[in-house]
């Protein structure tokens, strides 16, 4: 009798595959983390490689699209100058990509940032301080993040991660290729901000907490897009949001197509926004 209690109390802590039952008042970060079932994917599988593609081209479309249509408005040119940035955002943009198809939990990821950073080392980069030391914090929060003992896989880690990949990549395009930056682009980063609140949310925080989170990061999203701009594109970008907001609580087993998703949708906003 009291052999076949503790095998019932035994399945009564673990998810119909086996896993363990997280604990739901945890703050460790693998603990939440443990909702999400991700299935091991090849390097030479598509379920790889696509995935992997878009998000890098994705987030290289959500850093350059404001910062080069603000500088052809101020009648600035485009330069060679920009050549570090572009091999920098590209070497991160894969890192992202393999921490995001990896589940947080990518070592060849450590590399691609160890490369990014060395391109902040460029004369044309270093010789600004300020961006210098921008660009250095994106890559080293990057790597912080995956280590899930410091439990930053939370709404703090979110802010942070919104905060330094809004502030970082664009304000140091736009001032390689102006020497300055003036307050209506700062301001018009805001709702760049609250899409990588929104749409990072269910990639950083895919558990209960993260979709009860998403309902308040999808209302202040639009909040800030309203404030903004209205017109047709925003209805779009509303209809995007709301596709993303939605694809969080399917239960079928999309695994890296979701996150590719995500990421997908927010460039399509801000592609949309941004004109």
């Amino acid at each position: 009798m009291e052999q076949d209690y503790f095998q019932q109390s035994n399945m009564a802590h673990r998810l119909p595959d086996g896993r363990l039952m997280p604990r739901r008042l945890s703050n460790d970060a693998q603990d939440k983390r443990s909702f999400e079932n991700f299935y091991p994917v090849h390097f030479r599988d598509r379920r790889f490689w696509i995935p992997l593609s878009v998000i890098v081209i994705s987030l290289n479309i959500i850093w350059w699209r404001l910062p080069l249509l603000h500088t052809q408005s101020l009648q600035g040119s485009i330069t060679w100058q920009i050549a570090p940035l572009f091999c920098y955002t590209i070497a991160i943009a894969v890192g992202m990509a393999l921490m995001m198809t990896q589940n947080f939990r990518s070592l060849i990821s450590y590399i691609f940032f160890a490369v990014g950073s060395l391109f902040t080392f460029s004369s044309l980069i270093q010789s600004r301080h300020e961006i210098f030391v921008l660009l250095l914090l994106l890559c080293v929060f990057l790597v912080i993040v995956q280590q899930l003992w410091l439990g930053l896989q939370n709404i703090l880690g979110l802010i942070l991660l919104a905060v330094l990949a809004t502030f970082t990549v664009p304000i140091a395009i736009f001032y390689v290729q102006n020497n300055f930056v003036t307050e209506k682009f700062i301001l018009q980063l805001l709702p760049m901000f609250f899409s990588f609140i929104f749409y990072f949310n269910p990639i950083l925080m895919p558990n209960p907490d993260g979709r009860k989170l998403s309902i308040l990061t999808l209302g202040l999203f639009w909040v800030v897009l309203f404030s903004h701009h209205v017109g047709l594109s925003t209805i779009f970008v509303i209809l995007f949001s709301l596709l993303a907001f939605v694809l969080q609580f399917m239960k079928a087993k999309l695994g890296n197509w979701q996150n590719m998703g995500y990421i997908l949708l927010q460039a399509f906003s801000m592609l949309l926004f941004y004109h």
